[in-house]
């Protein structure tokens, strides 16, 4: 978020620490564009045992020890130099609500948020940090519609302690819903909803006029995929996440495969048209593209499906694709193969990367 914001024009690291992954993006400022240095990712159920997770499975607090060692290890592959970090904050472990008030004083919106913050986290003040948005152009004649997010502020310690762990200066940290709307996301486009499916959440964010209007997540994910086919197949969680990541929705070989994951996939689509109803009943305003990111939009034949599904209805009408985290971005011609690999999955990483050249 805001908390450490430093602008200068040093190389930046960018890290998405997710609940399977780590990624860490280098960027550089040349000639007023930013220019991909360099990039490091650490898959954990590659890297260890399946239980070598970043966040505690019933409490979900990151695990401090395993995220620096994971982190180390990137940084000591890669040969990363720069120590400037923004990390990002999973969706699941930050609060983000918006509400209106009335017309007021810049003054008297400040005191008048943080009375109406009580209303909405369900943690007290003392014990978090609060980020806050005003998307109207006159505070002091229109309502004011507020879009507020608060961090608990021992997940901030935790993070400090991360990057000491491993040399880096934490000049930020900032919720994954911004981080992906920063890389996505252009000021000419019209109402977006942006999709990462990761493994352990899908985080659903619709921007419209380049601000956030609403930010939902829920945990269906890439992980009820893998358990799926787990208990349905009879096999471990390692090789059931290895058939899902080889067949995914397109296999010849596998037809059983597809049967097993398109329901889970389906009531990930319900929830996300409902997302996207709610929105437009309430700001009367159309949603006309959806981009897919996160590690799961990877899976064979899920775009495809993801298209058909909306070919239909009220939704006829919305754009399906995947990210495109790199066109804001300079580097390698040699790399643009590996770029479209790298671009559902590095939009997070990316985006905390790209936070102080803005």
């Amino acid at each position: 978020m805001f908390l450490f914001s430093d602008k200068s024009k040093r190389n930046n690291l960018g890290i998405d620490v997710g609940t399977k992954s780590v990624r860490v993006v280098e960027l550089s400022g040349k000639k007023g564009k930013p220019v991909l240095e360099n990039y490091g990712e650490l898959n954990l159920d590659i890297a260890a045992s399946q239980s070598f997770r970043n966040f505690d499975k019933s409490t979900l607090n990151p695990s401090v020890e395993t995220i620096s060692r994971a982190l180390k290890a990137i940084l000591d592959e890669t040969g990363i130099k720069a120590k400037r970090a923004v990390f990002s904050l999973p969706d699941f472990s930050t609060f983000f609500v918006s509400f209106e008030l009335p017309p007021m004083s810049k003054k008297d919106l400040d005191n008048a948020i943080g009375f109406e913050a009580r209303k909405h986290i369900p943690l007290p003040l003392s014990e978090i940090d609060l980020d806050w948005q005003c998307m109207s152009k006159d505070p002091t004649r229109e309502r004011n519609k507020i879009v507020l997010m608060a961090i608990p502020r021992s997940l901030i310690n935790q993070y400090k302690t991360v990057a000491e762990s491993v040399g880096l200066q934490l000049i930020a940290l900032e919720a994954e819903a911004l981080s992906s709307k920063r890389v996505l996301f252009e000021e000419n486009f019209p109402t977006t909803c942006i999709v990462e499916i990761g493994y352990q959440s899908t985080a659903v964010s619709i921007v419209d006029n380049n601000f956030i209007k609403t930010s939902f997540s829920f945990d269906i994910a890439g992980k009820d995929l893998t358990l799926s086919l787990a208990e349905t197949l009879n096999i471990d969680i390692a090789e059931a996440e290895q058939i899902k990541r080889e067949n995914g929705l397109l296999s010849d070989e596998r037809e059983d495969v597809p049967q097993i994951l398109v329901p889970i996939i389906s009531l990930i689509v319900d929830k996300i048209k409902k997302v996207i109803i709610d929105f437009q009943e309430k700001e009367r305003a159309k949603v006309k593209k959806v981009f897919l990111a996160g590690g799961t939009a990877q899976m064979f034949g899920l775009l495809e499906y993801f298209k058909s599904v909306f070919d239909e209805d009220d939704f006829s009408e919305i754009e399906i694709e995947m990210a495109k985290s790199f066109s804001k971005v300079s580097y390698p011609p040699i790399l643009e193969g590996k770029i479209k690999e790298l671009n559902p999955t590095f939009a997070i990483a990316l985006g905390e990367a790209l936070k102080n050249f803005k």
